[in-house]
């Protein structure tokens, strides 16, 4: 019968065998989880005790330097069994998968420190080496040591099956003698950090498991290259975090993202609507260093566009970010902007300006019509005032206005006005309107009807002269442009319908600005797509990405029903919509964001402040240290949807290859490098 090897004899011995024995210990070292340890699987020493939740690993100094060094957070597979001549044997059906969470104490610890503190002793009394003053028991003994390690959970079959399942847990403790313990080997590795395996065009290879900053010995022992598989089906339609210091790899994890989604939307002629915020714009645009891009996922305006304030009229992808402030089309979208740019101006006559409502009513209702039109009067007169510049309206605007008043205001504004007939005038110019709006405002006892409690006018006429408020107004002057025409958001929307890669390039305005645009664009597709849910239509699928999200995302901001981002995490799963949101800040995000993320790649964070926010999702508590130590670029500790535990990735670059594949894909020629 066969034995178990000696943990400081690393030669397996295998006694004498019937041949019934022999066939039977070679199908139990042919079963799938056998076959998974003997596909040159390492092992490292013998499992000295286990329960529910932890087990000690004995082991020495050879067979770790044999297995190339086992690193903090390393995975091991822990079987009971036995070695043969046929490979390792496995008595039971399950693999144990453990994580190395640091070391642990010998049974004999005690009795080693003595003989180490006499070693080093009689190594400096005599002035011998260490081979010189122990013999080869002793040395045995002295190398010898022990992990602390995490039970992870149980790979397993079942019976009449070949398929390899896991359970988060253990079912059962039994005695440690029999356990071997094992690394596994690159191509056993891959397999452990990307299971349950994707198949067929779901298989996304985002990178190489890492365990470590020092990767010497597992390079020398060939285990620094196993893959990572992931679904890429787990990144649509869900949320995903990305969290990091500033040049961690967060930009380099998302282009990659983006990519794979792209090829996949190709391969399988699924539509994928994919939407970039775009702060820095460093997605909008070739990388001047390596010369790759998003933009390069596409030719023209087919697959790619990109929203710019000022687009390269050369450059089909490139569409402009403005609206045409004084279009009445965009009446609606613009009064939100304005009135989300002004939100932090709390004063009482801020507050009756935003409460101003400009929705257009019935024609018919002549009376609440004029009052309308004299309110927008007062709102174009505005604009008009913040350095909003137009030759002209893009409607004339008509108002019902007194002859007598009328000849008044011309005499000091000649031009302004143009008769309409039947007591009706219009305006033509911005500068028209603050012009006449200013003189209203000036002679409310000559104009009662209009400095009512039923008027809007006031409401907005009275903002004139507080800085307040036409400061907040001027911070979204960059995205007025007299020659755009439509609303960029409903734009948008069609991009997505299309499934198109569109990038929305915020890097001209402020905070503010790209807040306040991007919350409204957010809203508006979440509107168009719960019009879609609620028609019983097939949704749109579509991705939301957001780098620098703490400037976005407001921890215990507005209400749900407010705050477009958190309507976006509780509302998109049903609508089949993602969010990608990167940020250095766990702690910016609001909960609620974080409690319904599915997909998590976490970089270096430089403060337990971030790290403790962390380990409150899953079990990012083990990676605590690590995360705060190690800063390497595009190190990261992922969880993903389908996926069973943390596996620790070294993301891949992206380059044009990633590109090249998505473009073949789409039926597009890959771009040449060089």
């Amino acid at each position: 019968m066969s034995r178990s090897p000696n943990l400081s004899d690393p030669t397996p011995r295998v006694g004498t065998m019937s041949i019934s024995s022999t066939i039977l210990e070679s199908s139990r070292a042919s079963t799938p989880l056998a076959t998974l340890v003997n596909s040159g699987c390492k092992a490292v020493g013998g499992i000295f005790r286990l329960d529910y939740a932890r087990a000690v690993v004995l082991t020495d100094d050879w067979r770790k330097t044999q297995a190339g060094g086992v690193p903090h957070g390393a995975f091991l597979l822990a079987a009971a069994g036995a070695q043969t001549a046929e490979g390792f044997a496995l008595d039971d059906e399950e693999l144990i998968l453990l994580r190395v969470s640091g070391t642990a104490p010998l049974p004999n610890e005690s009795d080693l420190v003595q003989t180490r503190l006499a070693v080093v002793r009689d190594a400096g009394d005599s002035g011998k080496g260490f081979d010189e003053v122990t013999d080869e028991l002793t040395r045995n003994e002295l190398q010898q040591s022990a992990f602390d390690c995490e039970v992870v959970g149980t790979f397993y079959t079942e019976p009449n099956s070949s398929a390899i399942l896991f359970g988060s847990d253990i079912d059962n403790v039994v005695s440690s003698a029999r356990y071997q313990v094992f690394l596994p080997s690159e191509k056993v590795l891959s397999w452990v950090a990307s299971y349950p395996e994707p198949q067929g065009d779901d298989v996304l290879t985002l990178g190489a498991v890492r365990f470590a900053s020092t990767r010497r010995r597992a390079r020398a022992a060939g285990v620094d290259s196993a893959d990572v598989h992931v679904h890429i089906d787990d990144f649509i339609a869900r949320k995903t975090a990305v969290f990091g210091m500033t040049r961690t790899g967060k930009s380099n994890t998302i282009k990659t993202l983006v990519t794979a989604i792209a090829t996949h939307s190709s391969r399988t002629g699924t539509k994928v609507g994919q939407l970039i915020f775009d702060p820095q714009g460093e997605y909008a645009n070739v990388n001047e260093q390596d010369k790759t891009g998003l933009r390069l996922l596409g030719d023209d305006d087919d697959a790619v566009r990109i929203y710019k304030v000022d687009p390269d009229a050369s450059d089909a992808r490139e569409k402009t970010l403005r609206l045409n402030f004084y279009d009445r089309d965009v009446l609606d979208a613009v009064w939100g902007l304005v009135s989300d740019a002004t939100a932090p101006v709390n004063t009482n006559y801020a507050k009756s300006f935003r409460a101003a409502d400009l929705t257009e009513p019935d024609v018919n209702d002549r009376s609440a019509h004029n009052r309308w039109g004299w309110a927008l009067v007062a709102f174009y007169g505005l604009l008009a005032k913040c350095g909003f510049t137009a030759p002209a309206l893009p409607q004339p605007l008509r108002i019902a206005f007194p002859a007598a008043k009328a000849s008044d205001f011309l005499a000091a504004n000649p031009n302004a006005l143009a008769s309409a007939g039947s007591g009706k005038y219009e305006l033509t110019s911005p500068q028209a309107a603050l012009s006449l709006a200013t003189w209203v405002a000036a002679r409310p006892d000559e104009f009662p009807k209009w400095h009512d409690e039923n008027s809007r006018f006031p409401d907005i006429a009275g903002v004139y002269d507080y800085t307040g408020v036409t400061s907040a107004i001027r911070t979204i002057r960059p995205f007025h442009g007299t020659v755009s025409t439509g609303d960029v958001a409903e734009q948008l929307w069609q991009d997505m319908i299309e499934g198109r890669l569109a990038i929305v390039d915020l890097s001209s305005g402020n905070d503010l600005v790209a807040k306040v645009m991007s919350e409204r664009i957010v809203t508006h597709l979440l509107n168009r797509a719960g019009e879609v849910f609620r028609s019983n239509q097939d949704p749109v699928r579509l991705q939301i990405v957001v780098e620098e999200a703490h400037n976005l995302f407001e921890r215990g901001g507005k209400d749900v029903a407010d705050n477009p981002w958190v309507r976006l995490s509780k509302e998109a799963a049903k609508y089949k919509m993602g969010l990608i949101y990167a940020t250095q800040e766990v702690t910016s995000v609001d909960q609620r964001i974080l409690s319904n993320t599915s997909n998590w790649l976490v970089a270096h964070l430089n403060s337990d402040k971030e790290t403790n926010e962390l380990s409150h999702y899953y079990d990012f508590r083990t990676w605590g240290e690590s995360l705060r130590r190690i800063e390497d670029q595009g190190f990261v500790r992922m969880k993903t949807h389908s996926s069973k535990y943390i596996v620790p990735v070294q993301i891949a670059k992206f380059d044009h290859a990633m590109i090249n594949a998505a473009r073949v894909a789409a039926g597009l020629k890959a771009v040449e490098v060089g």
